[in-house]
């Protein structure tokens, strides 16, 4: 491997092979998570509901002063006699 900690004949040079920068090659992952994380949170305070918001509620339900209409009875139907 080219950054083998236990490659005895690597060259030191006072850098911890470890520790990964953005020019080792590590990738723009660690600040886009952190700006998404900031964009996310800075979304949920700007559209949190404020105190003055109105939500629907349930009323009592509306009297009547006249009796609803009735359906008109229905007829039975006719019947006949078998012929034969």
């Amino acid at each position: 491997m080219f950054d083998d900690p236990r490659d005895l004949n690597r060259d030191l040079s006072g850098r911890d092979p470890y520790r990964q920068t953005l020019s080792d090659g590590s990738g723009w992952g660690a600040p886009i998570a952190l700006l998404a994380v900031v964009i996310l949170i800075g979304a949920l305070i700007a559209f949190a509901p404020s105190g003055n918001q109105q939500t629907a509620s349930n009323g009592p339900a509306a009297t009547r002063t006249t009796p609803a209409p009735s359906p008109a009875p229905m007829a039975p139907p006719r019947t006949t006699a078998p012929s034969q």
